[in-house]
């Protein structure tokens, strides 16, 4: 979302609304590098949207400038890969009449960020408790040998090592409480969503 509020400017505010606290929200800021775009949370339940929103990776609400909104819920990246930014793109510009810089300006900005999971020089970061990062280190290299060796049995162990992951960090984040589960707007409920869509993919 960065380099996306890097690409527009001061034509388009992005707001990151924390749902979880200002623990949280300050921990996204330092793990996302947030500056252009605007990281704040809701301070209790109490202010949370009543009959439309979504969390992470489920897509965008959008409003015009006079703070009117044009989308309520944008396309979700886990079921649409890359044209769920498109979408969020056109209504900006069909309905906003915005849109992003110059596509060469983009291409240089990502040379330098080398943000790109596929790069050799990308590290991926800690989310400081060691079982989980060793089990997304296990994660990264069952998909770095499907992508070396696609085949029926590469895929069944990313298979096999995402469920097992994703199973035990659902429980890890139950005992601790983690995104308020059982309530079915949430940060744990949004989690186990985006996990099921990427088995999906699968």
């Amino acid at each position: 979302m960065e380099k996306w509020a890097r690409r527009y400017g001061s034509r388009v505010q992005f707001l990151m609304v924390c749902v979880d606290g200002a623990r949280v929200a300050i921990e996204f800021g330092r793990m996302f590098d947030l500056k252009a775009v605007v990281n704040c949370y809701i301070p209790s339940r109490g202010y949370m949207p009543v009959g439309f929103g979504q969390l992470g990776c489920s897509g965008f609400i959008i409003s015009d400038e006079k703070g009117y909104f044009v989308s309520r819920k944008t396309r979700a990246y886990l079921q649409y890969g890359e044209l769920a930014f498109d979408h969020v793109e056109q209504i900006l510009e069909k309905k906003c009449s915005v849109v992003p810089a110059r596509h060469e300006v983009l291409v240089e900005e990502e040379k330098k960020a080398d943000e790109d999971v596929l790069s050799k020089n990308w590290v991926m970061p800690s989310v400081g408790i060691q079982t989980m990062d060793e089990e997304h280190e296990l994660c990264e290299g069952a998909l770095s040998l499907m992508l070396l060796k696609p085949n029926t049995q590469t895929l069944t162990k990313v298979m096999e090592a995402l469920t097992e992951h994703f199973q035990h960090e659902e429980e890890l984040m139950k005992q601790a409480g983690f995104g308020r589960p059982g309530e079915p707007f949430s940060p744990y409920a949004n989690h186990v969503k985006d996990h099921e869509r990427i088995l999906d993919i699968g």
